[in-house]
C-alpha cells in the first residue's frame, strides 16, 4: 500500500515537473525574437557573419536571420539608405563601412546607453562612429594602410626599415639604382595613385603623418591650406618617375600588389590583405616581406588611413535591446579573438597586446600602432558632403602628382570648392 502510494505521489511529481518544463519553454518562447542582421556578401566574411550570429541566437533562445548584402559598397549603400530613410524594420542589424557613419547617422540608434565598455575599443574608432555625441556603430574588424618590404633587399644592402618619408625616398632610390643592372623594370616604391577612393586614403596619411590637419575638422573648419600640408604633396608628386613609375598615377591596390609580388619593388602601400597573398604559394616573394607601419614625416607621427566596417542598429527596429545585443556578442573579445584566425583584424586594443593573438600574425604589431594614431577620412566631419570632398581631394591631388598643378594651387582650389559646396557653412580655419 506504502509503495503503491509512493508511486502515485512520484507519478505526480512527474506530471507537474512535465507542465513545468512546457510552461518554462511556452514562455521563452513567446520571450523569443527574430533579429535580422544584414552582413557579408560572399565567401568567409559572409560565413563567420552566420556562424557568429548563430552562435548569439544559441545563447540567448532568440532566432537570427542573416541575410547577404551586396558585393559592391556603392550598392550596398544605396539598400541601406533606402531601408533606412522608409524606416523599414525588416532589418535590425546592418554591417556599416567606416566612412558611412556621416552619411546614416540620423536613421541608427544611439548606443550610448547599451554600451558600457566604450574604452575597450581604439579611440579613434569610437570617435570615428561618434555623430553629435551619439555612438551610432560598434567598430567590428578593421583595416588600415601598411608599408609592405623586401626583407631580403634592404639585408642586402645594408638598409634598415625606414622610420621617416626622407628615410623611404633614400633607401628606395639607392635600392632601386643597384637592383636595375638586373631588374631594369625595378622600381623603389609603389603605392594607390589612382583618381580614385584609394588615393584620399594615401592623401589622408600623408597629411596625418605630416602634422598637417585632416582636411575638415569637427567645428566644420576646412584646415587643408597650410605649409605642411603643400609640402607633403610636393613630397608624394617628386616620387613619380624618381622611385615610382609614373603608371602609379593608375594604379589601385591591385596593381600595386602585383608590381609588388612580381619582384620589381621594394616598398608597396596597401592594406593588411596583401600580406597573405603575397606569402602564398607560387609568389615571387613568398618568405621575403616584411611589413611595418607607413613612415612619419619629419614632424608628425606615423599613421595608416582607417578602413573596416562596424555594426549599427536601425531606430526602426522592433526590438533594440536583443539588436544591440547581437552586435555585442559579435565585436566581444572572444568573437572578435575567433575572427583573427580567418585574418580579421580586431578593434579592442586588449587583443594588440595578447600573444596568443598577435604570435600567430606579424600584422598585429604594425597595425596597432597605426591604430593609435590612425588617419580618419574626413567623412563624419563632412557628413552627406564626404563623397565631394573626397572626389576634390583626389582628382586635384592626382593633377600634382601628375605634374598639371602645384601642390600650393591644388590646396587653395580644393578649399574653396568645399567652402563652396558647403554653401558656407564651412569656414577656413
Amino acid at each position: 500500500m506504502i509503495d503503491s502510494r509512493k508511486a502515485f505521489l512520484t507519478a505526480v511529481r512527474a506530471f507537474f515537473l512535465f507542465l513545468l518544463s512546457w510552461s518554462v519553454l511556452g514562455l521563452q518562447s513567446a520571450l523569443a525574437v527574430k533579429v535580422v542582421i544584414a552582413c557579408g556578401a560572399v565567401g568567409i566574411e559572409r560565413q563567420l557573419c552566420i556562424e557568429g550570429a548563430e552562435r548569439w541566437a544559441s545563447q540567448t533562445g532568440n532566432e537570427v536571420d542573416v541575410i547577404a548584402t551586396p558585393e559592391s559598397s556603392t550598392e550596398r549603400l544605396a539598400m541601406y539608405q533606402l531601408l533606412l530613410r522608409e524606416r523599414h524594420d525588416t532589418v535590425d542589424v546592418f554591417q556599416i563601412d567606416v566612412i558611412w557613419p556621416g552619411l546614416l547617422h540620423q536613421w541608427l540608434l544611439d548606443l550610448t546607453p547599451y554600451i558600457n565598455d566604450q574604452d575597450a575599443f581604439f579611440p579613434n574608432l569610437v570617435a570615428n562612429n561618434t555623430i553629435e555625441d551619439r555612438l551610432i556603430a560598434l567598430p567590428w574588424y578593421v583595416d588600415t594602410g601598411l608599408l609592405y618590404y623586401r626583407q631580403d633587399l634592404l639585408q642586402q644592402y645594408g638598409h634598415s626599415v625606414p622610420e621617416t618619408w626622407h628615410d623611404l625616398e633614400r633607401i628606395a632610390l639607392d635600392v632601386q639604382n643597384q637592383q636595375r643592372s638586373r631588374s631594369p623594370d625595378f622600381w623603389g616604391y609603389v603605392w594607390q595613385g589612382s583618381d580614385y577612393e584609394g588615393l584620399t586614403c594615401n592623401i589622408v596619411e600623408w597629411l596625418v603623418s605630416a602634422d598637417a590637419g585632416n582636411v575638415v575638422n569637427e567645428n566644420q573648419e576646412v584646415t587643408l591650406n597650410n605649409q605642411a600640408a603643400i609640402g607633403a604633396l610636393e613630397q608624394a608628386a617628386g616620387w613619380v618617375g624618381q622611385i615610382t613609375p609614373s603608371e602609379v598615377l593608375d594604379y589601385r591596390e591591385e596593381d600595386a600588389r602585383a608590381h609588388f609580388e612580381s619582384g620589381n619593388a621594394l616598398f608597396m602601400r596597401n592594406w593588411p590583405y596583401a600580406w597573405s597573398l603575397g606569402n602564398r604559394e607560387g609568389s615571387a616573394v613568398a618568405g621575403k616581406i616584411g611589413v611595418t607601419v607607413l613612415p612619419r614625416g619629419d614632424n608628425g607621427q606615423s599613421t595608416g588611413a582607417l578602413g573596416g566596417w562596424q555594426l549599427g542598429v536601425t531606430q526602426a527596429t522592433r526590438h533594440p535591446d536583443e539588436a544591440v545585443d547581437l552586435i555585442r556578442f559579435l565585436t566581444s573579445e572572444a568573437e572578435q579573438r575567433r575572427r583573427t584566425e580567418h585574418g580579421y583584424l580586431p578593434t579592442r586594443s586588449a587583443l594588440y597586446e595578447d600573444p596568443s593573438v598577435t604570435g600567430q600574425n606579424p600584422l598585429f604589431e604594425p597595425v596597432g600602432r597605426a591604430l593609435e594614431n590612425v588617419a580618419l577620412r574626413p567623412s563624419s566631419a563632412t557628413d552627406r558632403l564626404y563623397k565631394h570632398v573626397s572626389r576634390y581631394l583626389s582628382q586635384e591631388t592626382h593633377d600634382v602628382l601628375a605634374g598639371r598643378k602645384t601642390a600650393e594651387a591644388a590646396v587653395e582650389s580644393i578649399t574653396q570648392r568645399i567652402v563652396d559646396k558647403s554653401l558656407g557653412r564651412y569656414s577656413v580655419q
